[in-house]
């Protein structure tokens, strides 16, 4: 029978190992004939009596690697093409995709931002005063400038006293503590409210200075006494600006520093106006006819009785401002504490906190 043209082992396959043998069919082979003769620069097989064409003389050829090495050397792997393992694309093309959605996030952020600040803020100043006389006597407005930030007792005393009952049964004006020492006593309240009741980020000092300048601009035009402004505020948001807004029954939002009656929101694109913006809506009734301290003391005279008013939208009937009247029971005598110089003291009031 004719020798067939020379087959070379080319690597492609599993490597032979010492003298033991494996077998690889003529086809299998004829796939790498041409890299073999380049590999070993050996010409095509002239005829039937080259050395090579031993190897081909049948249609599965026993091969051994000592039969290979011994023609020309052993033959090199079959070269690998350059290129990227998946694994490695993965990481590139993930760690490119991230990037770009990082990139896209800053960018958008951006526009946001921008577009927020650039957008006008626009409110109307107020000019709403208590005229109410029984509310200048009984101490929830005042004729005295807010300048004078020394009125009062002093620092108080952080403790807690439970008020119930009518106006009459909770502590006059002049048991009131100092506007200074009521804020300095709150200072750290200030900072810390926002995270503290998952409000997102606390105060910057820029803000916490904006929130007081509000409370001074608005008790200046309105005669609320910037004490009892400020007593509410801690009440309804802690001071945090950020606060969020609960819903009534009837749909009325209440958001912000002072939880006004559909008033404004904290926007932080105009953080100074819009702050001034809510403690205008809770001391001087919001657009949307919402009554603030200036509306409620004109109605009742009593910081007391206005407090519970603007908690609850009415007095009842009984007079008792520690009834809930359809809102919270501990909401006035809490106020009344803090006009005292109440701060961290545990509260006594059944329900509270």
């Amino acid at each position: 029978m004719a020798a067939k043209p020379g087959r070379y082992y080319s690597g492609q396959y599993s490597p032979l190992v010492g003298n033991s043998a494996a077998f690889y069919s003529n086809n299998e082979l004829d796939q790498y004939d041409d890299h073999a003769r380049k590999a070993y620069g050996v010409p095509a097989p002239p005829g039937d009596d080259h050395p090579l064409n031993q190897y081909g003389s049948q249609d599965r050829q026993q091969l051994t690697y000592d039969n290979l090495t011994s023609l020309k050397g052993p033959l090199p792997q079959r070269p690998h093409k350059a290129g990227w393992s998946r694994r490695r694309k993965c990481v590139v093309f993930g760690s490119a995709a991230l990037l770009l959605v990082i990139i896209i996030a800053i960018v958008v952020g951006v526009v946001v931002s921008v577009t927020h600040r650039s957008q006008p803020f626009n409110f109307t100043l107020s000019n709403a005063q208590v005229t109410n006389q029984t509310a200048f006597s009984l101490g929830g407005a005042t004729h005295n400038s807010p300048n004078d930030t020394t009125d009062g007792v002093g620092v108080g005393a952080d403790a807690y006293t439970y008020y119930q009952g009518v106006a009459s049964n909770f502590p006059p004006a002049s048991a009131w503590v100092s506007f200074e020492d009521m804020w300095n006593s709150n200072l750290q309240v200030f900072k810390t409210s926002c995270k503290a009741n998952n409000h997102g980020p606390n105060n910057s000092d820029q803000m916490i200075q904006d929130i007081m300048d509000a409370i001074q601009n608005r008790s200046s035009v309105s005669l609320v006494d910037h004490r009892f402004i400020l007593a509410v505020i801690l009440q309804e948001s802690q001071g945090c600006p950020r606060a969020g807004s609960t819903t009534s029954a009837s749909g009325v939002v209440n958001p912000g520093l002072m939880q006004s009656h559909n008033g404004t929101s904290y926007n932080s694109g105009h953080s100074a106006d819009s702050i001034l913006a809510m403690v205008q809506d809770g001391t001087q009734g919001t657009a949307s006819g919402g009554d603030g301290l200036v509306q409620n003391l004109d109605m009742y005279g009593s910081p007391y009785s206005a407090a519970r008013g603007y908690n609850s939208g009415y007095i009842p009937k009984s007079g008792d401002l520690s009834e809930a009247a359809g809102a919270t029971a501990c909401y006035v005598s809490d106020v009344a504490n803090r006009l005292t110089g109440w701060v961290y003291a545990a509260s006594k009031c059944p329900g509270g906190t």
